[in-house]
């Protein structure tokens, strides 16, 4: 479980967060429509969590799903709706001032980690990962390559 928070669905109730970010443009799920494709994953997410966080924690579940490409299923809009609508309310804003704003932020959240997935972080590696130059192949024709 990734995010916990109070108040979100009603006055004290504690609800927690699990997030999966998913590409809709996997091989996997080429031939499928893509409101499938999310309830898909709300479901496994419901399935792993929801019994346990009910019974043990004795709180909700909302599975937050999104796609790579920017799209959120069901729950995970409602969310965002009712976060937004609680923000407004307590900073005397706009709804839709503040809903802009989530939702750009989390466009730039989503490329992020598309890109760190993609090309790795920043950081520096702890780990030594120098090879030496005798261990790099240089022969850029494969081996029992012919020709044409």
């Amino acid at each position: 479980l990734d995010i916990s928070a109070r108040g979100l669905w009603g006055p004290f109730q504690k609800t927690m967060f699990d997030v999966r970010i998913f590409h809709p443009n996997a091989d996997s799920y080429k031939d499928r429509d893509i409101k499938s494709v999310y309830t898909q994953h709300e479901n496994i997410k419901k399935k792993e969590y929801e019994q346990r966080v009910i019974q043990v924690e004795k709180c909700s579940f909302t599975p937050l799903v999104y796609s790579t490409s920017g799209g959120m299923a069901p729950q995970a809009q409602a969310f965002h709706m009712r976060v937004a609508e609680l923000v407004a309310e307590k900073t005397n804003e706009e709804y839709r001032d503040v809903i802009s704003t989530m939702r750009t932020k989390l466009s730039f959240a989503l490329l992020k980690s598309v890109l760190v997935s993609v090309r790795g972080s920043r950081g520096k590696s702890s780990l030594n990962r120098e090879i030496p130059i005798s261990g790099i192949s240089f022969n850029l024709i494969p081996d029992g390559f012919v020709g044409i």
